[in-house]
């Protein structure tokens, strides 16, 4: 029977995976299935999902089966197969009823491949001049949407597979991204070409690929945008008059230094490139650069600073203190004397009965006069 035995011990609050959990997911003869060869991963051990890892090799080409049995059989056994077994779809396997939980989960963006006459494709074509030979039946997006966000790009034997196992197979992520949509005032092209299938498309570009020299690959990849005047002559007349929006910079291999292809935006007057930093980090090391700082090195470099500035100024502030502390201890306490006030006080009275009777005495004169 399906399931866990019933002589298998449970502990209290396990009834419920009795169905759920079969005495074939432990066997014991390990060396018979070959699961030396097998890995499982278990949750606690990564923080990660659990997996069971291997591989599967097809012996033979599967062969389509009837999905009823013959009539005469079907006549004489359909209670009892109808009770015991279930038919499945596409193999003579025969699996047993079992109550499983149905998952709720978020359902993932179906794959839409695209024909060759697809609306998207009219301006990205022209403006990057791909070649007719460019795959674009295996080119799929994500979303119904007018405006789909990302192009990508598989092989037909995915799109196949994909295509024909829509409702059995819960496909993810897969394929390769090549463009993505961008603003109008980015380019002309409503689509701009991404850094990650650059390697990809560069294969069927025409008048969009330029091959460059190792010294202008290194201007590109500076920190600050590049001035299209300080590239070579030859690469300078070749792009002064290219419009707005991605190029890709191509770099032959030689030596050591790989084939290296980097998108590079292109305005009126300068050239910089539109990769990740850390893929800039990458190809100037390959070239035999300092990698730069990014910018969250840059914020941590400024945080460091502005801390190390603060300290400086509390250590100030607290010596200044203690100093004006000390200076106060040095000097002698002086006590007000009693007897000094009170001479000051009737000085200060006197000298009011003096100017009052010089007052007094204008008046009088004033009048007599």
């Amino acid at each position: 029977s399906s399931g866990i035995n019933a002589e298998w011990p449970l502990r209290p609050g396990e009834e419920k995976h009795r169905k759920s959990v079969s005495p074939t997911m432990f066997p014991d003869e390990a060396a018979e299935h070959n699961l030396q060869y097998c890995m499982r991963v278990y949750p606690h051990q990564q923080n990660t999902g659990g997996f069971f890892i291997c591989i599967i090799e097809r012996k033979e080409s599967e062969k389509a089966s009837p999905l009823v049995p013959e009539v005469e059989e079907a006549e004489e056994n359909v209670e009892e197969k109808t009770e015991e077994t279930n038919l499945h779809k596409n193999t003579n396997t025969l699996v047993d009823k079992m109550k499983w939980k149905t998952y709720h989960g978020y359902r993932e963006d179906p794959f839409i491949f695209l024909k060759r006459d697809a609306e998207c494709f009219k301006n990205l074509t022209e403006f990057y001049d791909i070649s007719d030979s460019f795959p674009y039946d295996t080119m799929f997006v994500r979303s119904v949407e007018t405006k789909q966000r990302n192009l990508s790009v598989s092989c037909a034997r995915i799109r196949d597979i994909i295509e024909q196992n829509e409702r059995k197979i819960k496909v993810i992520n897969c394929g390769l991204r090549l463009f993505s949509y961008c603003k109008e005032n980015f380019s002309s092209c409503c689509y701009r070409l991404l850094q990650e299938g650059a390697h990809f498309t560069a294969g069927f570009m025409g008048k969009k690929l330029f091959e460059v020299s190792v010294a202008d690959m290194v201007k590109v990849l500076a920190a600050e945008s590049c001035p299209k005047e300080s590239m070579e002559a030859a690469l300078y007349e070749k792009i002064k008059d290219v419009p707005q929006g991605i190029i890709v910079f191509h770099l032959k291999a030689a030596g050591t230094v790989p084939d290296i292809f980097a998108c590079v935006y292109n305005t009126e007057n300068n050239v910089k490139t539109y990769i990740t930093e850390d893929e800039k980090n990458h190809f100037r090391l390959i070239l035999g650069l300092e990698p730069l700082l990014t910018k969250r090195e840059l914020k941590k470099q400024k945080a460091i600073e502005h801390h190390r500035e603060k300290r400086q100024a509390t250590a100030e502030r607290v010596a200044a203190e203690q100093e004006e502390i000390a200076r106060k201890k040095l000097e002698p306490e002086v006590k007000p004397d009693p007897d000094d006030s009170d001479s000051h006080q009737q000085n200060n009275e006197s000298d009011k009965d003096v100017e009052s009777e010089e007052i007094k005495s204008e008046m009088v004169d004033e009048v007599q006069n």
